[in-house]
């Protein structure tokens, strides 16, 4: 099957005469298309854009509605803000974090797995005071929690060993504290992994026994093997480009694989058509009341990476491995 990929392309001066109007009008019906240089023209204009992108992070249900050109819109919004600097920036991503959390938008959350150390690595010191207050909220949800974690964390690390061994300290007393969700004492404990510190041996090793074989984060094995490493590894050194978004070889990619997605789901329908035709009570069908309609989705499976415990999910869900099929696996070995 040939696939035709057309792809827009906007000069750099084409961009700066647009609007702001004009350039959210123009990723809107880009969707996923939008290449590299309009988000950075949106950067570029810095707290211009600002107030034209916040509708977008205090929206709700009434994008519902709207093309899923708005949805995409969304996610160009938080990709802009996370290039541009300053409080204001910092803060609509904090509102973009609640929205995503409320609206329980898994597929905003998964994109954005593991890149927020990025998008918030220009934002000042206010910006991460309220990221803390963010991860002690119990309104927004333990995955999105767990993924801002890292972001304090990464900001601690920049500011240096003290600011890194106090911020650890505050993790540890999260994941030690019985009264926060069960997903998320583990999942912070894996951060605690990658930076393996003695004083917090014992509570790893605690916490490694509290978990059972259906649902492993992490056995008492992963503990010693990060301690013999005894080396900080930031898993968010995997996540350091959320940009690569709009690489045209990315673009191209996600375009082709919806295409072929289409395609593979149009052919399933077509071959399944006439017995579906007949559980519904169709063409030589016997009534078919009350016969649900099983529709085969057929997964996709894409190219699975090195896969290691802080590494994009094989599976192809966009969870950090760790967050995703690593607990189902350690399952089969025990």
């Amino acid at each position: 099957m040939s696939l035709t990929i057309e792809l827009p392309l906007y000069d750099n001066e084409t961009l700066a005469a647009w609007t702001p109007a004009e350039l959210i009008e123009n990723m809107i019906r880009d969707e996923d298309r939008v290449p590299r240089n309009v988000i950075d023209e949106c950067a570029r204009r810095g707290e211009q854009m600002l107030d034209i992108l916040a509708p977008f992070a205090q929206a709700g249900d009434e994008l519902e509605n709207e093309t899923s050109g708005h949805w995409w819109m969304r996610l160009h919004a938080v990709m802009a803000l996370g290039l541009i600097p300053g409080e204001a920036a910092g803060m609509l991503l904090l509102d973009f974090i609640r929205l995503i959390s409320r609206e329980e938008d898994g597929d905003l959350q998964d994109w954005f797995a593991g890149y927020w150390p990025a998008l918030m690595n220009n934002k000042p010191a206010s910006t991460i005071a309220s990221l803390r207050d963010i991860c002690m909220d119990k309104n927004i949800n333990w995955y999105m929690r767990s993924d801002i974690t890292d972001a304090v964390i990464a900001d601690a690390l920049k500011q240096g060993k003290e600011a890194l061994e106090q911020a650890l300290d505050w993790v540890a007393q999260l994941a030690a504290d019985e009264e926060q969700e069960w997903d998320y004492r583990f999942i912070i404990a894996n951060t605690l992994l990658d930076f393996p510190r003695e004083r917090n041996l014992e509570l790893l090793y605690k916490l490694a026994d509290e978990q059972d074989t259906f649902c492993t984060f992490f056995s008492k094995k992963d503990v010693i093997d990060a301690y013999k490493k005894n080396k900080d590894q930031p898993e968010w050194e995997h996540f350091s480009d959320p940009w690569e978004f709009y690489n045209p070889e990315e673009i191209e990619s996600r375009q082709r694989r919806w295409q072929e997605e289409l395609f593979d789901k149009s052919l399933i329908e077509e071959s399944t058509k006439p017995l579906m035709d007949l559980l519904k009570g169709g063409q030589g069908g016997q009534g078919g009341q009350g016969i649900p309609d099983y529709r085969y989705q057929e997964p996709y499976h894409r190219e699975a990476p090195k896969i290691g415990r802080n590494d994009p999910c094989h599976c192809g869900s966009g969870k950090k491995y760790k967050k995703c099929c690593l607990s189902k696996e350690q399952m089969t070995l025990h």
